[in-house]
């Protein structure tokens, strides 16, 4: 008599395969998760766009006046109402972002650094200027960038630095007076 047999993959087999591409699909993902301090400003500099593009669109909608504070580790939102600068707070995609550690923000407004060394400390007018407290600063800080309800907005150039060891990583951002936000110099080609 003839015996015949089956053919099939045992359960020991399927487990094996089964297995492989688990760690298969853990390897690429690890890959892909595990991006560079190049890949990472890129990212910071692509949420500051896409941040700042979505409050542009609302200054339009809504006639606001929108502003944006830069600080050396932070940037945020404001926006103008009774006479002063309030920070949008309870939006959780437009409140303070704080940057990485190592990652530092330069601001240049209208092709000038924000602070001028060669600026002087004197006052034009004959009466001292009253300077706002720090906890007023805080609470109502002024924006050095501007977003009109027009949909311009004050032009910038905006670079997320980090240190690494080969040498200081930067991505540039850059905002025209028309409203227009690009990563890198429009006139480069990436």
């Amino acid at each position: 008599m003839l015996m015949l047999r089956h053919a099939g993959f045992t359960l020991m087999e399927v487990m094996l395969v089964i297995l492989l591409m688990g760690l298969t699909a853990a390897g690429v993902t690890m890959s892909i998760g595990n991006s560079g301090p190049q890949q990472a400003l890129e990212k910071t500099a692509q949420q500051f766009i896409a941040a700042t593009e979505l409050v542009l669109d609302e200054t339009v909608l809504s006639g606001q006046f929108i502003g944006i504070v830069v600080e050396k580790t932070s940037y945020q939102f404001v926006f103008y109402k009774d006479g002063k600068w309030n920070p949008l707070e309870k939006d959780r995609i437009l409140s303070e972002k704080q940057m990485e550690p190592g990652v530092v923000i330069n601001l240049v407004l209208d092709g000038l650094p924000l602070v001028q060394e060669d600026e002087k400390d004197e006052s034009w007018f004959e009466e001292p200027l009253i300077e706002p407290s720090s906890e007023d600063k805080k609470k109502h800080p002024e924006p050095q960038i501007l977003l009109f309800p027009s949909g311009e907005m004050s032009a910038f150039e905006l670079s997320f630095i980090t240190k690494t060891d080969k040498g200081p990583l930067d991505v540039l951002v850059v905002g025209d007076a028309l409203g227009r936000l690009t990563l890198g110099r429009p006139d480069e080609i990436r």
